[in-house]
């Protein structure tokens, strides 16, 4: 035992910043002597991109996205459909005959 473990519990703690202030991660860090002077800024997010991705058909679905999967299995045939809505009953809880082509 120590006679004073708050002034060990202090030192050992200091010991401790110190180690991580003066890590090897510190050491690596790119200086900005290296960096170029004369780099450009780079947007990553411009508008004139965007306006003209919309200013394309897009094609939008006329269902929901999470009724990709069983609207490509009924469009496949009655039996992937039952597949389909099988494995994912506890996810979903899809119908058949609310998905099945109508004859």
């Amino acid at each position: 035992m120590s006679p004073n473990p708050i002034r060990f519990t202090l030192v050992a703690g200091a010991v401790i910043a110190l180690a991580i202030a003066y890590s090897p991660a510190t050491w690596a860090a790119p200086s900005e002597e290296t960096a170029p002077a004369s780099s450009q800024i780079v947007v990553a997010q411009t508008s004139a991109p965007v306006a003209a991705a919309r200013s394309t058909s897009a094609v939008t679905d006329a269902y929901p996205a999470y009724q990709r999967g069983v609207r490509q299995a009924a469009s496949e045939g009655p039996e992937a459909l039952r597949r389909y809505i099988w494995r994912t009953r506890m996810i979903h809880n899809f119908y058949y005959h609310d998905f099945a082509l109508k004859d």
